[in-house]
C-alpha cells in the first residue's frame, strides 16, 4: 500500500522525502538575464485538495527533465525535494517555504481529481487601496474592465516595449492597473474580437505598486496570467454581487485613443477594406470589410428582439422561466435588445446582414426598450414575432456596412454577415461614392489602430448613459504616463462616486534574487525604467461629448393588456423591463 500524501500545509525543511497529489496552477518559464531565448528557471504555483498553495522551482540545469512532463491544469503526484524559506519581494504564495526541484524529483501523470481546477487568492479593491507601501505578495484581483488608455511604445536598449493602462472597478471602487509587452498584446486580441461591454476580468499574480503615493496594479512579466469572462465560479459570484448592489453590467467599455475613439469617417473611408456585396459572398479571408448598399427589405423571419439578464447574457424561457447560467439564477424581469436581420442591396448583388441592438438602436434613434413601449400603445401589434412599421421606416436607406467576412456559420442564414458598426451620415457616404469613382486605392488590410479593438463610435440607446462623459487620457509627450495620467469622471453616469487613485513617484528598486527567479531578467530591466518615469507625467485632459444619448429609468410592470400578450409569447413568469425616455435638456 502506498504511503499517504502529505498535505503542503504541512511543508517545513529539512526533511526531503515529501510525498504530495497536487494540481499546477501556473507554470511559466524565467529567461536568463541578457538572453530571453535562454530559460534560467522553471516556476509552478501547485495546489493540493485543501486548497493550499505553495511555490516550487526548476532549476536550470533541471528544465530539459521535467518541462515536457509539466501542464499547467494536470494533475500529479510527486515526491522528493529540497524545501527552503520563501523570502524576498513579489512571493507568489503565502507559504512560509517553497520547493526547489532536485535530480530526483518524482512527477507522475494522474487523472483529474478532487483537487480544484482554479485557486485565487482575491485581494478586494478596499483592502489595496489601503496599502501605504510596495505589498510582499503577488495577488489575484477580480473586476470589471471599465477603460482602457491609450497605448504606447517606448524603445529600451533597441528593444520596444508596449504599455497600456486599464481601469478595474469593484464594490464601485476603481484601481489601475499597468500592462506591458505581451499582456498588452493579450488585452488588443480580446478588444479584437468584438465584445462591446465591460468584461469581467481576472488579473492573477500582479504586483502592487505604490505610484505618488497611491497603490495601483502591475503585471509580472511571464508569471501574471489575465483572464477575460472566463467560466469560472469566481466570475459567476461577482457578477451577482453587482446584480445586489444595483451595478450596470451592461455599459460600454471606453478605449482612449488620443481622447477619442475612432471616428466614423476614419473607419469607414481610411482604416477598414472595401468591398461589395458579390465579393463578400466569394471572398474566403476573414476580416473586417466595408461595403455601401440600399437597405431594400426586413427580413421578417423570427424575432426582432432577444432577452438578456441584467448581467448582459442572452436569456431563453424553458417551460415559461427563464433562467441566467452566469448569474445562476431565475430571471424574472429581462431587458430586450434588437436582432434585425435587412436585406442589402449594391450594383453587384444582395446579402442578409445582422444588425444587433448598437447598430439597430443607431438607425432608429431609440432603444429597444422604446420601441417595446410604442409597440404597447399599437392595438394592431402585438410584441412577438410581428414587426412594428417603425422597421418599415430603414427600406430605401443608403447605408456603409463594417462587416465580419464569418458567416454566421447556420445553413438556414448561409451568405449571412454581422455588422460591426454601420453609418448613415450622408456627407461621409457621399465622401466613400466619390472615391469609389475616383478608384481610390483602399487599405490592402486593416489598418492597425493602437489601442483599438472595438468599435465604439456610436452611442448606445440600450443602456443609461451620460450627457456628457469626460475622459482623461495619456498625454503623448515623450515621458512614461503614470498610472494617475488615465483616468474617467463618470460621476454623472454613475450612482456614486468612484474613489481617484492617482500614480506617484516609483524609486528603481534592487530586487532580491528570489524576484529573478519570478520575472524575466531581461524585461525587468526594461520594466523598472519605464515604472521608475511613471513619476515624469503631466496630465492632459480631452473631453469629448456623447449627444442625443438616452436616459433611461427603469420600471417593472407593463400594462396588463401587452403583458397578456407577452405571456402568450415567451412565458407567464416574465415581466419585460420598460424604459421611459428622460432626454436631458
Amino acid at each position: 500500500m502506498s504511503p499517504p500524501f502529505d498535505p503542503i500545509s504541512k511543508i517545513i525543511p529539512p526533511r526531503e522525502a515529501w510525498r504530495i497529489k497536487v494540481r499546477v496552477l501556473r507554470a511559466w518559464t524565467v529567461p536568463s538575464f541578457g538572453n530571453a531565448d535562454v530559460p534560467n528557471s522553471m516556476e509552478l504555483i501547485l495546489v493540493d485538495e485543501n486548497s493550499t498553495k505553495i511555490q516550487a522551482t526548476i532549476r536550470k540545469q533541471l528544465i530539459h527533465k521535467f518541462k515536457d512532463h509539466l501542464l499547467e491544469g494536470s494533475c500529479y503526484k510527486m515526491s522528493y525535494f529540497a524545501v527552503v524559506s520563501n523570502q524576498g519581494s513579489y512571493r507568489a504564495t503565502k507559504h512560509e517555504f517553497k520547493l526547489i526541484f532536485l535530480f530526483r524529483t518524482t512527477v507522475t501523470t494522474i487523472p483529474d481529481d478532487i483537487i480544484p481546477k482554479s485557486c485565487f487568492s482575491i485581494y478586494p479593491f478596499e483592502d489595496i487601496l489601503q496599502m501605504s507601501q510596495d505589498h510582499d505578495y503577488l495577488v489575484d484581483v477580480i473586476g470589471l474592465l471599465t477603460l482602457v488608455g491609450e497605448e504606447k511604445n517606448y524603445d529600451r536598449d533597441g528593444k520596444t516595449v508596449k504599455m497600456v493602462v486599464v481601469e478595474l472597478s469593484s464594490q464601485k471602487m476603481m484601481l489601475r492597473c499597468a500592462l506591458f509587452g505581451e499582456y498588452v498584446d493579450q488585452l488588443n486580441d480580446f478588444l479584437a474580437s468584438g465584445y462591446v461591454e465591460q468584461p469581467v476580468v481576472i488579473v492573477q499574480l500582479a504586483k502592487i505598486k505604490l505610484f505618488r503615493g497611491q497603490p495601483g496594479l502591475q503585471n509580472v512579466m511571464k508569471a501574471t496570467k489575465i483572464y477575460f469572462n472566463p467560466d469560472l465560479s469566481e466570475v459567476i459570484d461577482f457578477r451577482k454581487s453587482m446584480v445586489e448592489q444595483g451595478i450596470n453590467g451592461t455599459q460600454p467599455l471606453f478605449i482612449a485613443n488620443e481622447g477619442k475613439s475612432v471616428s466614423l469617417e476614419d473607419d469607414f473611408m481610411r482604416l477598414t477594406r472595401r468591398s461589395t456585396i458579390d465579393q463578400l459572398h466569394d471572398n474566403k479571408e476573414d476580416g473586417s470589410f466595408v461595403i455601401m448598399g440600399t437597405i431594400t427589405d426586413i427580413v421578417e423571419e423570427g424575432c426582432w428582439w432577444y432577452s438578456t439578464c441584467v448581467c448582459g447574457k442572452a436569456v431563453y424561457p424553458e417551460s415559461g422561466v427563464y433562467f441566467c447560467d452566469v448569474c445562476m439564477h431565475h430571471v424574472t424581469n429581462v431587458i430586450p435588445r434588437f436582432r434585425l436581420k435587412v436585406a442589402v442591396s449594391d450594383h453587384t448583388g444582395q446579402g442578409i446582414f445582422v444588425l444587433f441592438d448598437r447598430e439597430t438602436a443607431y438607425l432608429l434613434k431609440k432603444a429597444c426598450a422604446d420601441l417595446f413601449n410604442e409597440v404597447q400603445k399599437e392595438s394592431t401589434v402585438l410584441c412577438g414575432d410581428s414587426y412594428s412599421i417603425t422597421f418599415k421606416t430603414l427600406e430605401g436607406k443608403k447605408v456603409l456596412l463594417k462587416v465580419d467576412t464569418k458567416s454566421l456559420g447556420i445553413d438556414k442564414y448561409f451568405g449571412t454577415f454581422r455588422v460591426k458598426r454601420i453609418c448613415d451620415d450622408p456627407t461621409i457616404i457621399s465622401m466613400f461614392e466619390l472615391a469609389e469613382n475616383e478608384n481610390e486605392v483602399t487599405p490592402v488590410k486593416d489598418a492597425h489602430v493602437p489601442g483599438i479593438g472595438l468599435d465604439i463610435g456610436e452611442p448606445s440607446y440600450t443602456q443609461p448613459t451620460s450627457k456628457d462623459v469626460k475622459l482623461s487620457v495619456l498625454d503623448k509627450d515623450e515621458s512614461v504616463p503614470g498610472l494617475d495620467d488615465i483616468s474617467i469622471d463618470m460621476d454623472a453616469n454613475r450612482k456614486s462616486v468612484v474613489p481617484q487613485v492617482s500614480g506617484d513617484n516609483d524609486e528603481n528598486q534592487v530586487f532580491s534574487d528570489e524576484v529573478g527567479s519570478l520575472l524575466n531578467s531581461g524585461v525587468e530591466e526594461t520594466q523598472d525604467f519605464l515604472s521608475h518615469l511613471l513619476d515624469n507625467s503631466d496630465n492632459t485632459d480631452v473631453s469629448f461629448i456623447c449627444n442625443d444619448v438616452v436616459r433611461s429609468k427603469v420600471k417593472r410592470n407593463l400594462e396588463s393588456d401587452f403583458q397578456k400578450a407577452l405571456e402568450e409569447t415567451v412565458g407567464p413568469s416574465s415581466n419585460m423591463i420598460k424604459i421611459e425616455d428622460n432626454l436631458d435638456g
